[in-house]
């Protein structure tokens, strides 16, 4: 196939759109000093919010609602007054001293003044071996003292660092005195996660400037993407601070947020300015040159936005309030980022055209090395090296389509045998001082101490002997199970009689699938058993049930996710592309790319063989929340690139082209900027999954890989083959469908 196309109608006299887009683009250029002080006065008043948004966001989100997890923690806080929301563990060790030890003794008295004077009210008691002895662990020269907190887990962790703090400043070279349990895994969490992601955008910002530089030549043009992400990005945390006010918000809100929203706006600022360049070389002044930009690239960012946010919405399927957050978070970036591309882009472009691109680094670069200028595409001649990839490509279309489509399908062929599973503790890098306190206290207490399941009979007042007898029973016959290490003899009696607690230790840690598989038996088989023939219910709590009934929830209602975002897909890419057989492979492709990167996470994160080079250990499975986010992530971000591909396709193809000359203009026109733009969003990815927490690394692995693996096989392979083979049928529409889809003007 030639890429030299028949002649079409030129660039310079075909009709300057006046549609909605247009408009804005022309109207935000006209009053451009309005537009720009506007967005500066938003992002001035939402600063000091986004920097107070850490200490609205909620360590929770995990809790399903119905779950016998969440009803066993609604009969302890309604029945049971006297236990305490939260609790922690000080865990002493010494090399040397025996708990029974007057030195180590000493140490322990001196650590529960200082916690109890650290945290006030907070702290509403403090146990020690002195009050239970079965808090001393002679052999492994270990003891632990509880904490009892009078405030629930999120209030509590105000003040968790100085009581932290206070007990390990009574730390001796003989006795280590380290804090573990609850809010203080959720302190180390929040410590790691706010380290790590200062460092991963300090590195992301220099390497997104140096490739924008590189892309436009001039700092000018590199700067305004930055810009634009930076304004959207602070207006949307500032918004969540207000929302999370009355709702919850998960603690990894602030970084699913940046992590989208980066990517997000330096892709549209990118497209909306590289366009707007080329409509200037093209010498149409300024204002026409923005109504072009927004008419035509600011349509394609629209529905764009619109397909991610169509996809982000699929997590609130899932009906978990820490998906919910995720939803309310990425959807927010993403409407203020189109809003901006759409307003305040063009407006900047307006204002700063003259010398927008008057300092052209690499043009410079290339005359001293004595290499020809960059060559600029146009809509009459040789399409260049894209064109002829294209070319290429479509002369082979089944050889590449097969190649292409087995090269993904041995990528996904590993999520056959996905496990999905719960990450505690065992998340944290194994330096933390709460990981190794964890440690410390398994080895001496053994895995389910650090954690037991607690099983809640709930019954009646007039049914209290009952009850307990239930609870009795039930306690011989757990005793016996194989993964059970021990049963606490003494019943926790609720005030009015009616409810029991039996605390059951298992052998595993909570985040183990031998615990969470005895939560199951617990709350399948020997509770039920235990209360026969009568009205008592019982309740599994504790973190190993929590995390089971997490995991089984979002496997559960995962297929409808993936159902759910692939028809609003469909239907969005159907009226913008007015065709039927497109938006359905674009959907079967992006499923590819989903399937592709799933494949990759359980070969690092479940398989381990990538362990050496990211520098952790695996935990066997990958965590259970983070397929269902990547696959609305994923299939959002994934469809920007067939947006902006197939609107240049379709332009060209209006225009008067034949269908191989106008897949050979739109990867011409966006083979360059999409690889730039595919770059860009695994740079800032990848530093992302520098962060140390395995969640966040999986995550960001996955959605590297899903882009890369989008952005050169799909976009660059796929697409135009299969583009040849279907031919006319690419645009296929029912004639009725055609009567009642709206036109959407550019």
């Amino acid at each position: 196939m030639s890429t030299t196309p028949r002649t079409v109608e030129s660039a310079t006299t075909h009709v300057i759109p006046t549609g909605p887009f247009a408009r804005v683009g022309r109207w935000s250029g006209r009053h451009r000093r309005w537009v720009i002080t506007f967005w500066i006065v938003l992002f001035v008043v939402m600063v000091p919010f986004a920097g107070k948004l850490t200490g609205r966001l909620s360590q929770g989100g995990f809790e399903i609602s119905g779950s016998t997890s969440q009803g066993a923690n609604n009969v302890v806080a309604k029945k049971f007054t006297n236990e305490f929301p939260s609790n922690m563990t000080v865990v002493f060790s010494s090399p040397t001293l025996a708990p029974s030890d007057p030195a180590f003794q000493a140490v322990i008295a001196t650590t529960a003044a200082a916690v109890k004077r650290a945290g006030g009210t907070v702290v509403g008691q403090v146990i020690t071996p002195a009050q239970n002895p079965q808090l001393a662990y002679p052999k492994t020269r270990t003891a632990l003292a509880q904490i009892g907190m009078t405030e629930s887990l999120d209030q509590v962790l105000a003040h968790t660092k100085s009581i932290i703090d206070a007990a390990d400043a009574q730390s001796t070279s003989d006795v280590r005195v380290g804090v573990t349990s609850g809010p203080a895994i959720y302190t180390d969490f929040n410590a790691v996660n706010a380290h790590d992601l200062a460092i991963s955008e300090s590195v992301q910002v220099p390497l997104i400037l140096l490739v924008l530089v590189i892309f436009f030549g001039s700092l000018w043009a590199a700067g305004i993407p930055v810009v634009v992400t930076v304004i959207g990005l602070v207006t949307t945390l500032g918004a969540l601070w207000f929302i999370a006010g009355w709702m919850s918000l998960s603690i990894y809100v602030q970084n699913v947020v940046p992590l989208i929203g980066i990517g997000i706006g330096v892709d549209y600022s990118l497209f909306i300015v590289n366009r707007f360049r080329d409509e200037l070389r093209e010498g149409f002044d300024p204002l026409d040159a923005a109504a072009i930009t927004t008419g035509r690239a600011g349509k394609a960012i629209f529905f764009s936005g619109l397909t991610v946010a169509v996809a982000l919405a699929g997590m609130l399927a899932v009906g978990v309030p820490i998906f919910t957050g995720f939803a309310v978070g990425t959807i927010g970036v993403v409407v203020a980022l189109v809003a901006a591309s759409l307003t305040f882009t063009p407006a900047v472009l307006v204002a700063l055209h003259k010398r927008l691109f008057r300092w052209d680094a690499v043009a410079l670069v290339r005359r001293l090395l004595h290499r020809p200028p960059r060559r600029v595409i146009t809509d009459d001649g040789d399409f260049g090296f894209w064109g002829r990839w294209a070319a290429a490509v479509m002369r082979r279309p089944w050889t590449v389509l097969i190649s292409a489509t087995a090269v993904l399908l041995v990528l996904a062929s590993p999520v056959l045998v996905m496990k999905t599973g719960s990450s505690g503790v065992t998340a944290l890098p194994k330096d933390v001082p709460s990981r190794v306190a964890a440690g410390q206290l398994v080895a001496a207490a053994g895995p389910g101490a650090e954690d037991p399941i607690s099983v809640v009979f709930d019954g009646t007042s007039a049914s209290g002997l009952a009850t307990r007898i239930a609870a009795q029973n039930f306690q011989s016959s757990v005793a016996a199970d194989p993964q059970v290490s021990g049963v606490k003899s003494d019943l926790a009696i609720s005030t009015d009689g009616s409810a029991v607690v039996v605390t059951v230790y298992p052998k595993s840690n909570e985040d183990t699938q031998a615990a969470q598989d005895l939560a199951g038996r617990i709350a399948d088989t020997y509770g039920p058993r235990a209360v026969a023939n009568s009205p008592i219910r019982v309740y599994v709590g504790g973190a190993a049930s929590a995390n089971r009934d997490f995991t089984a929830a979002v496997a559960g209602r995962l297929p409808y996710v993936i159902g759910l975002v692939m028809i609003l897909t469909f239907i969005v890419l159907t009226v913008l592309f007015r065709s039927l057989v497109l938006p359905l492979k674009a959907v079967v492709m992006t499923l590819l790319s989903v399937l592709a990167a799933y494949g990759v996470m359980v070969a690092v994160f479940q398989w381990g063989w990538a362990d050496s080079v990211l520098r952790f250990d695996h935990l066997g499975h990958v965590t259970n929340w983070v397929p269902a986010f990547m696959f609305s992530i994923l299939f959002g971000l994934s469809m920007d690139y067939e947006v902006f591909l197939l609107s240049r396709v379709r332009e060209y193809r209006d225009r008067g082209g034949t269908d191989n000359d106008a897949v050979a203009f739109g990867l011409a026109r966006t083979g360059r900027i999409i690889t730039t733009a595919a770059l860009l969003m695994i740079i800032v990815f990848l530093s992302f999954g520098s962060n140390r927490l395995i969640p966040l690394k999986e995550m960001s692995l996955g959605l590297a890989v899903a882009i890369l693996v989008d952005a050169t096989l799909v976009r660059l392979l796929l697409v135009p083959a299969f583009m040849r083979l279907a031919g006319k049928w690419n645009w296929w529409l029912p004639a009725w469908m055609d009567k009642i889809i709206p036109v959407i003007e550019e």
